[in-house]
């Protein structure tokens, strides 16, 4: 008699979540775990990713990229031990403080060595500002908390050890005079030349850029909750190309006070310079302080109207794996532990018999 498979996610044999454990299918695990396995399929599959880098120009181009390259390994996926919520502690050695998690760190699972770590935001096609426009219109609303923005500085200076003093240079004319980065009027006062030096930054190093951001997307029928029959696709942002999310926005933007995107940006530049000065870096004086009397909740959020110009392809309007694959992603009966949240409004749009 054949046995009944376990509950499982393709690809992923080697992880700290059991799958066989109705936990591990809660949405807070489910949301970074299900595009993992999307990401093993494909992978397995041939598919490459779309990857978001940075030109010498400072501009986003979508290229695809394997996800050999993405994972930075060609080990197979049962090879790969798939850690979730886990510190990538390469990084600990530029900071002085607590290194935080990240959504995943991989490893080589017989060697133990790092491979790679990824911040994961599955996002919903489209979302509210493009839902009636062209197809081709599409975005996503993507909203980016400290924990990625500080892996983006990490995950540069990782790359970056060696110029230093280089990196040091460019910062310094427009950092060292500033005695108190809680101060919004003197930040102010030095914003546009620290937006210049990490424009300068990005052009002179954007060749070091690595996969950072792993952004899967679902697509539905316009709003509805019905799939399209061309859903799952995804798309990886290096750590370069990440930072025209909030760049873009920083340098037009005319509030009076500093915005969350200049915030991020002004975050970014001061962690730059400090690291290249002392080779490591307290995180905490940046990421929770520095907050501009602007609630430290989120770092931004960008709306899909402004991120489809980064994205659009035809694999945005039409991504590549069909709905009809999930069962082959989604095993051994999994679906079955999901439990969505019971939201009021969802309960009432579902239940057309309240208003016959």
């Amino acid at each position: 008699m054949k046995n009944n498979p376990k509950p499982g996610l393709y690809g992923i044999r080697n992880s700290n979540r059991n799958f066989t454990d109705p936990y591990y299918w809660g949405k807070n695990q489910f949301n970074s775990s299900f595009p993992v396995a999307l990401a093993c399929f494909m992978r397995d599959k041939k598919h490459a990713s779309n990857y978001l880098k940075l030109d010498e120009n400072n501009k986003v181009v979508n290229e695809e990229s394997s996800f050999d390259d993405i994972f930075n390994t060609t080990l197979k996926n049962d090879e790969i031990n798939f850690l979730f919520e886990t510190r990538y502690d390469p990084f600990s050695k530029y900071v002085h403080d607590d290194l935080k998690s990240i959504d995943l760190v991989l490893k080589n699972n017989k060697t133990g060595d790092f491979l790679r770590p990824l911040e994961i935001k599955l996002t919903t096609l489209p979302d509210n500002s493009t839902s009636n426009l062209s197809e081709s219109e599409y975005g996503c609303e993507l909203v980016v908390r400290n924990p990625t923005t500080r892996y983006i500085a990490l995950s540069m200076s990782s790359s970056l050890e060696k110029y230093f003093v280089e990196i040091r240079k460019i910062f310094e004319p427009a950092c060292h005079r500033i005695r108190d980065w809680d101060n919004s009027h003197e930040i102010q006062n030095n914003m546009h030349n620290i937006f210049i030096a990490l424009e300068t930054f990005f052009s002179t190093y954007q060749k070091y850029e690595k996969p950072l951001l792993m952004q899967p997307v679902w697509k539905t029928v316009g709003k509805s909750a019905m799939l399209a029959d061309n859903c799952l696709d995804v798309f990886v942002w290096s750590d370069f190309a990440a930072t025209r999310l909030f760049m873009d926005s920083a340098i037009n933007s005319n509030s009076e006070k500093i915005s969350r995107p200049q915030r991020a940006a002004i975050r970014l530049a001061r962690f730059l310079f400090e690291i290249s000065r002392n080779g490591r870096v307290y995180q905490e004086p940046i990421y929770d302080g520095m907050t501009y009397d602007t609630l430290n909740d989120k770092e931004f959020a960008i709306s899909g109207v402004k991120l489809n110009p980064y994205m659009k392809c035809d694999r945005l309007t039409k991504p590549i794996i069909k709905k009809s694959i999930i069962k082959q992603i989604i095993l051994g009966g999994g679906q079955n532990y999901l439990s969505p949240e019971r939201r009021f409004d969802a309960i009432i749009y579902f239940s057309k018999d309240l208003f016959d």
